[in-house]
């Protein structure tokens, strides 16, 4: 297959697991759901917090931002709207 696709295509034991799920009747190509906490987690209080954290101290930093509001870094720089840093 690499040889007619190159190195984009998938590895032939990725093909032979999808095929061995879809016979055993999974027919869904998305993810399952897993156990765990989720990697990034906002709400509008952890948003609004971070806006006005921003907004009196446009230099601060996300290490800043998580260590003030007790947050995860990545949390800090996460941003679904596109609204801070």
């Amino acid at each position: 297959m690499k040889e007619v696709y190159g190195e984009q295509c998938l590895a032939r034991y990725t093909i032979f697991r999808w095929c061995q799920r879809y016979e055993a009747g999974r027919v869904n190509i998305k993810d399952l759901p897993r156990s765990g906490q989720a990697h990034v987690v906002t709400n509008s209080a952890t948003i609004s917090a971070v806006d006005e954290l921003i907004r009196k101290n446009r230099r601060i930093t996300t290490r800043e931002i998580a260590i003030e509001l007790s947050i995860n870094k990545g949390t800090a720089s996460h941003n679904p709207q596109k609204a801070w840093l």
